[in-house]
């Protein structure tokens, strides 16, 4: 097989998979094919994707794929890698971000390429070809491969609006664990915040009309400046007595919420630092921090 495939497929039609293959058809590439263990999940990717078919079974997808994108959750990559019956020369690329390319070692001893292409992005909510293809738009992806697969990747990646970079097998977890805490966490500290406001009596949709923009806000003002200068809050001001003041607070109200605030507590000292805070502030907030996570680590369920 050349090194321009005419047939992709999927396996695995979750929010990843759906994400990618519209906005690689939004690009022009060839997704020819769909197969997820849910088969109304791949008949949803072939209603919108001209020319994509729907197959019972991944091996019917990869008989018919130059190129197969496994976008399985992780724990079943290496198990689809394993039942399928691959071909030389075929392309098979996962798109975890913690693991390596080992995942697919079956299928490069069966002589397919083998690689990864990982989009360092959520894919929640998308549902059309332009929305994906906006989302991807100027973001980073981990990519690795052997064979053809690196320059391919490479193009498809810039093709997307997108940057590769090369991410050690060895700091791989490393790479992903900073995409859960910037995005999934991101998402569980907005709801410990969000918790907070129907603690007094709101609702979740008039907390998230307060929070939304404060947090949008934080994250253009870190796009801009970098995360030392735009952090606020007791912590960068040594306010040993609000910090003391909303911990009992949340220990009372949100205990999720307490944890969450003192973890992140101990996290902004060496923020605090940066920002000029006395190493007397600093030492005082860890021993307040570490005081309440104590206490609430020890409290029953």
């Amino acid at each position: 097989m050349t090194d321009q495939p005419s047939s992709i497929g999927f396996i695995g039609i979750g929010l990843l998979g759906r994400g990618l293959a519209l906005a690689l058809s939004a690009r022009g590439y060839p997704v020819t094919g769909a197969a997820s263990r849910s088969f109304s999940s791949a008949q949803w990717l072939s209603e919108r994707v001209d020319g994509c078919r729907a197959y019972g079974t991944p091996q019917a997808l990869a008989d018919n794929s130059d190129l197969v994108f496994v976008t399985t959750p992780d724990s079943v990559i290496a198990e689809v890698a394993s039942r399928v019956m691959w071909r030389s020369g075929q392309g098979v690329v996962h798109c975890s971000g913690a693991s390596s390319t080992e995942l697919l070692r079956p299928a490069e001893l069966q002589g397919a390429a083998v690689g990864s292409m990982h989009p360092f992005q959520t894919f929640a909510g998308l549902t059309r070809s332009e929305d994906a293809e906006a989302r991807l738009n100027g973001i980073a992806f981990a990519v690795a491969g052997e064979l053809w697969l690196p320059a391919y990747l490479d193009r498809m990646v810039r093709a997307l609006g997108g940057h590769p970079v090369n991410i050690p097998d060895r700091d791989r977890p490393l790479y992903h664990a900073s995409a859960i805490l910037g995005c999934g966490y991101l998402a569980a500290l907005l709801q410990a915040a969000v918790d907070c406001w129907t603690a007094i009596g709101y609702t979740e949709e008039e907390a998230l009309a307060a929070l939304v923009p404060l947090a949008g806000t934080t994250i253009e003002n870190i796009r801009r400046n970098g995360v030392a200068p735009s952090v606020t809050g007791p912590a960068v001001r040594g306010d040993l007595s609000t910090m003391n003041t909303h911990m009992a607070a949340l220990g009372d109200s949100v205990p999720s919420g307490a944890l969450a605030y003192g973890a992140l507590t101990t996290a902004s000292l060496p923020l605090a630092e940066r920002r000029g805070v006395s190493p007397e502030a600093v030492a005082g907030m860890r021993t307040l921090a570490d005081k309440y996570l104590r206490r609430w680590d020890s409290c029953p369920e």
